[in-house]
């Protein structure tokens, strides 16, 4: 299986899951056919046994046909699941005229790219040493552990857009230099991002495929395990996102804007 789950617990709550649908499905059979209580019992000692397996993965919550999933450096989805960060800019990759939000749910798949300690604000590399660290060619697997949801999304060709929203992300100046400032006649994407960080999270088998220079990667062969979103935690609560969506579209009036609908 391509997707594994790192922890016994997750194991432990779909047999969980599990055992509560079986508790329907017998319990209809009763009602049907007034079975023997001696099958009431069992119903009754497998609810138990669900309840007392703490759920971290719904077997409701399926990765069913595909689950597009966005190549981002490693420092910046450290950021966004731990809250420093709730905005992304985005142009496309080499194989790519230009990027394109494929989806408004996906997966965040850490890479190595552009991983300069320069482009970053002081201090936020050692913050995130280890996915600074990061070498996802050096091991068979790699965590994902951020899944997110787009809340907003803009473009630009103001490149004023990186300092005009500095209380949103990690980069330094040193990113608009580098990355935004190239193919200049590409428009920048601004995403607003509501990450859950994934718990447990899942490890992706790595293939050749999977690397290159381009956004997204469809991961639909390789999905064999529920998503653990029903146990993922927000990287910020309700209250705290809102008021980072308020400052966005505050400070987003300095800049000329198209806003995208998908």
């Amino acid at each position: 299986m391509a997707f594994a789950i790192a922890s016994r617990k997750a194991a432990s709550s779909v047999v969980c899951a599990a055992a509560k649908k079986t508790k329907i499905a017998a319990a209809a059979l009763l009602s049907a056919n007034n079975a023997l209580p001696a099958i009431e019992r069992l119903i009754k000692a497998g609810a138990q046994i669900a309840r007392a397996m703490p759920a971290a993965v719904s077997i409701d919550t399926f990765l069913h046909s595909r689950e597009p999933t966005l190549k981002e450096w490693a420092v910046a989805i450290a950021a966004l699941g731990s809250g420093d960060q709730t905005v992304l800019f985005r142009k496309g990759g080499i194989r790519e005229p230009c990027f394109k939000p494929s989806a408004r749910e996906f997966l965040l798949f850490p890479t190595a790219f552009h991983s300069e300690q320069q482009l970053l604000k002081e201090g936020v590399a050692e913050r995130y040493e280890e996915a600074f660290a990061l070498d996802p060619r050096a091991n068979p697997t790699l965590p994902l552990t951020v899944h997110a949801t787009i809340t907003g999304a803009w473009t630009t060709f103001d490149l004023r857009v990186l300092q005009i929203l500095d209380p949103l992300h990690v980069h330094s100046e040193a990113f608009r230099e580098t990355r935004l400032k190239w193919r200049g006649a590409q428009p920048i994407t601004i995403l607003e991002l509501r990450a859950l960080r994934l718990e447990p999270q899942l490890v992706l088998n790595l293939r050749e495929e999977h690397f290159g220079c381009f956004s997204w990667v469809d991961l639909a062969s390789d999905l064999s395990l529920p998503l653990a979103l029903e146990s993922a935690t927000s990287a910020l609560d309700d209250a705290a996102f809102s008021q980072r969506q308020h400052i966005l579209r505050e400070l987003l009036l300095q800049v000329e804007v198209t806003e995208l609908h998908f």
